[in-house]
């Protein structure tokens, strides 16, 4: 039996069938769903919001996923989602209510997904299936100009630290998850190439 019966029923009869990515980003508050079409959509009993298929005036998309691959060889691809085409005010929202904690840590799935082109809507074909599930990164946020702001999100395998212990990195956060309130680590991305003397006389 094929993995998506309805979707090779479909395409044997010679229908429109639509493929579509579904991402679940599940940030720290609540976790936010959206898929590669247009509007709202229910499915697996959840709510998706689509981030539609916008172009720039190149024809070039807004969004786009890089490095969506199996991880072969022992290897941990990194994955990078990137929407372009925002406002200042989308970013702004993000820094300000999406910030480190909310974000970095945390878990993205992915799932594929088809329809059939119907005239009077689209008609979901057969379940979701996960291509994967990534580690959320800090991300990054770049200006061209007055108007065009792009995010982008690394994300990261299970198995990017697969041979470092948990909490076993001497970062502020792992340390606040080790010892909540502890300042000792506070300081460490401003100690990077910076010669300190100690003690003084």
């Amino acid at each position: 039996m094929p993995l998506f019966p309805e979707t090779v029923r479909a395409q044997d009869w010679r229908f429109h069938v639509k493929c579509n990515l579904y991402v679940l980003f599940d940030f720290a508050t609540a976790p936010i769903r959206v898929w590669t079409g247009d509007g709202p959509l229910t499915r697996e009993a959840e709510l998706w919001h689509g981030i539609g298929r916008r172009v720039d005036q190149s024809g070039s998309p807004l969004q786009s996923i890089e490095g969506l691959q199996q991880a072969m060889n022992g290897t941990a691809p990194l994955m990078t989602l990137t929407m372009s085409g925002v406002d200042s005010r989308v970013v702004n929202a993000a820094r300000e209510d999406l910030a480190a904690g909310e974000i970095e840590g945390h878990r993205l799935t992915i799932w594929i997904g088809f329809m059939l082109a119907d005239v009077m809507g689209d008609v979901p074909l057969d379940d979701l299936v996960v291509l994967g599930e990534w580690t959320m990164q800090r991300p990054s946020f770049v200006g061209q100009g007055r108007t065009l702001r792009t995010i982008s999100l690394p994300c990261e395998t299970i198995f990017a630290q697969r041979s470092r212990a948990p909490f076993g990195m001497l970062t502020d956060r792992d340390q606040q998850r080790r010892y909540p309130g502890d300042k000792a680590l506070e300081f460490v991305p401003t100690m990077v190439d910076r010669t300190v003397t100690w003690p003084r006389f």
